[in-house]
C-alpha cells in the first residue's frame, strides 16, 4: 500500500517537471509579447530571465530572438547579441509570417544605424519594405521610413528625406498613432530647416507646439523652434526656448544636444564662461559623434580666449579626431543611390520573372492549341470517319436495295413464265419441267452468255465479279457463277440445275472455294461474299 502511494507521488512529481520544461517557458514567452507595448520593462523582465538555447521549437526561438531585440529597443539600450536577431530572419524567412520578419528586418537595420553602419541598416529597411508591400502594417511601414528618413537627413538628402516622413505621417495616421505622427511632423519641418526655409519649418514646428500633449513631444518641438530662431539671428528668442526646454524629459542623446544648443549660443552672446560650462556637461549625457565634435569646437574657441593654450590644443585634437569620424560616417554611399539600386534590381527581378511568366504562358498556349488542333484534327478525321461509313452504309443500302429489286424483279419475271408454261408444266415430264426451268434462267439471267451475266451481276452485286476475279484469280467461272446465285437467293435445287451439280459435287466445290479464298470452313462463306457486297 505504502509502495503504491510512494510510486504515485513519484509519477506526479515527474508529470510536473516534463509539464514545466515544455509548457512554463512558452507562457512565459507569451506573457512578454502581450506587455510589450503595454509594460516593456516586465517584458524584459521576463525575457532576461529565459533561456532561449532550452527551446526545443525553432518558431520559440525565432519568436524570443525578435521579442528580446523589441524590448531592448524601446528600453533605448543596445541592440544585442546580433545571433538572435539573425536567428530569427532566418527563421522566418523560410516561415510564414511576414509582419514578424519585416519586423526583424527593422530592428536589424535600426542596430546598423545606431552603429553608424547607414549601407547595411538601408538594406535592411528596404528588405522589410519589400516585405511589407501591399500589407497593412501602417505602424511598422510608418517607423521604417522615419528610419530611412532620419538617414537621409544626416546625409544631407533633405527632399529625399522629406518623402520618407510624408509616408511615415501618413501610416502613423492611419494606425491612430499620434505621438509618432507628431514626431513625424517635426522631422519634415527638419528638413525646410536644413534647407534654409525658417518660416516654412516654423509652420510644422509650431504646429506640434501647439497640439502636443505629453511633455517628450512638446520639449522636442520647443527644441525645434528654438533652433529656428538661432538660424534666424533671432538670438533671445531662441535663448528662451533654449533654456525653457533644458528642463523637458528628454530620450537618449537629447539632453546632450540641448546643453549644446545652449552652450553655442552661449558662445555666439560672448558668455564664455556659460558656453564652456553646457560644452563640459553635454559630455556628461550620452552625446552622439556630432554633438561632441561641436562640443569640442566650442570648448576649443573657449580655452583660447581664456588663453589656455594647452588645453586648446588636447580639445582641437579630439575635434579633429571627432571630425575624421563623422567623414567615414559621412563617406557612406548615400541612401537614395541604395534604394536607387536596390528599386532597380527589383525592377531587373520582376522583369526577368514577367519575363518567364510570359515564356511559360506563351509554352502552355503553344501547347493547348497543339492540343486542341489535334483533339479537332482528330474529332474532324472522326466526323469524316463517320461520313465515310455513312456514306459507305448508304451506298451498301442502295446496293442492298438495287439488289433486292433485282431479286424481286428476277422472281416476278419467273413467275410471270411459269404461269404462261403452267398448262404445258402440266403435261410435261419431270425431265422436260427440268428443261423448261433452265431455259427460264438463261433466258433471264443469260447464263449462257458468262460475259454479259458478270457485267450484270457487277452491276446488282456492286463488283462482285470483278473483285472475286481480281482478288481469286483461281476461281473457276461455276465458282463465281456459285456466288452469284447463292447471294441472289436462287433455290438451292434449282442450282444443281443451272451448274449441272449433285449434292456431293456441289458440297465438294464449296470446300474447294472456300480454300480458294482462305477461309476456314464452308461455314465462312456467307460472311465473306456479305462482306464484298457491302464493300
Amino acid at each position: 500500500m505504502y509502495i503504491c502511494r510512494f510510486l504515485r507521488i513519484c509519477f506526479y512529481l515527474l508529470l510536473c517537471v516534463v509539464a514545466s520544461n515544455c509548457s512554463i517557458m512558452p507562457n512565459e514567452l507569451d506573457t512578454a509579447e502581450r506587455l510589450m507595448e503595454t509594460a516593456p520593462d516586465s517584458a524584459l523582465h521576463i525575457l532576461q530571465h529565459l533561456t532561449p538555447d532550452k527551446y526545443k521549437s525553432d518558431s520559440k526561438r525565432a519568436l524570443y530572438g525578435l521579442l528580446m531585440i523589441k524590448a531592448l529597443d524601446k528600453k533605448i539600450l543596445p541592440l544585442k547579441p546580433d545571433s538572435l536577431l539573425d536567428f530569427s530572419i532566418n527563421y522566418y524567412q523560410n516561415h510564414t509570417g511576414h509582419d514578424r520578419l519585416a519586423t526583424c528586418y527593422f530592428y536589424k537595420g535600426r542596430s546598423y544605424k545606431n552603429n553608424f553602419q547607414y549601407e547595411k541598416a538601408i538594406g535592411c529597411y528596404l528588405k522589410a519594405l519589400d516585405v511589407l508591400e501591399n500589407k497593412d502594417n501602417n505602424l511598422l511601414l510608418g517607423r521604417v521610413n522615419s528610419d530611412l528618413g532620419d538617414i537621409y537627413v544626416l546625409q544631407k538628402d533633405y527632399l529625399q528625406a522629406r518623402q520618407k516622413f510624408i509616408v511615415s505621417y501618413k501610416n502613423f495616421k492611419l494606425a491612430k498613432q499620434s505621438i509618432y505622427a507628431c514626431y513625424s511632423v517635426i522631422d519634415i519641418g527638419k528638413t525646410y530647416y536644413f534647407m534654409k526655409e525658417y518660416p516654412k519649418a516654423q509652420q510644422y514646428f509650431h504646429k506640434v507646439y501647439s497640439t502636443a500633449k505629453d511633455s517628450l513631444t512638446l520639449g522636442a518641438a520647443i527644441d525645434e523652434v528654438g533652433l529656428c530662431y538661432y538660424k534666424s539671428k533671432q538670438n533671445d528668442s531662441a535663448l528662451v526656448y533654449f533654456q525653457k526646454v533644458i528642463h523637458y524629459p528628454y530620450i537618449g542623446n537629447n539632453k546632450s544636444i540641448r546643453y549644446y544648443y545652449l552652450a553655442n549660443l552661449y558662445f555666439d552672446l560672448n558668455q564664455v564662461d556659460s558656453a564652456y560650462f553646457y560644452a563640459k556637461n553635454a559630455f556628461n549625457f550620452h552625446s552622439d559623434t556630432h554633438t561632441q565634435r561641436e562640443c569640442y569646437r566650442i570648448l576649443t574657441n573657449c580655452e583660447y580666449l581664456k588663453g589656455n593654450m594647452k588645453t586648446m590644443s588636447m580639445y582641437m585634437n579630439k575635434y579633429v579626431v571627432a571630425g575624421d569620424s563623422l567623414r567615414k560616417i559621412e563617406a557612406q554611399t548615400k541612401g537614395s543611390i541604395l534604394e536607387t539600386i536596390h528599386n532597380t534590381n527589383l525592377e531587373v527581378v520582376k522583369v526577368k520573372i514577367n519575363f518567364w511568366l510570359m515564356v511559360g504562358l506563351i509554352i502552355l498556349v503553344i501547347i493547348l492549341g497543339v492540343f486542341l488542333f489535334i483533339k479537332i484534327k482528330k474529332r474532324n478525321k472522326v466526323v469524316i470517319r463517320e461520313n465515310e461509313i455513312e456514306h459507305t452504309h448508304q451506298k451498301a443500302d442502295i446496293r442492298i436495295e438495287t439488289m433486292l429489286k433485282y431479286r424481286k424483279t428476277l422472281l416476278q419475271k419467273m413467275e410471270t413464265v411459269k404461269l404462261k408454261q403452267i398448262a404445258d408444266r402440266k403435261k410435261a415430264s419431270p425431265a422436260e419441267k427440268d428443261q423448261l426451268d433452265r431455259k427460264l434462267f438463261e433466258d433471264i439471267l443469260h447464263l449462257n452468255d458468262p460475259e454479259f451475266f458478270h457485267r450484270k451481276m457487277d452491276t446488282v452485286l456492286n463488283d462482285l465479279v470483278s473483285k472475286l476475279k481480281t482478288r481469286y484469280p483461281a476461281l473457276t467461272d461455276k465458282e463465281i457463277c456459285w456466288c452469284c446465285l447463292y447471294l441472289l437467293n436462287i433455290p438451292t435445287k434449282d442450282i444443281y440445275l443451272l451448274l449441272d451439280y449433285k449434292v456431293d459435287s456441289l458440297k465438294k466445290m464449296r470446300q474447294r472455294l472456300a480454300q480458294k479464298t482462305g477461309l476456314a470452313g464452308v461455314t465462312e462463306l456467307d460472311d465473306f461474299l456479305n462482306a464484298i457486297l457491302s464493300e
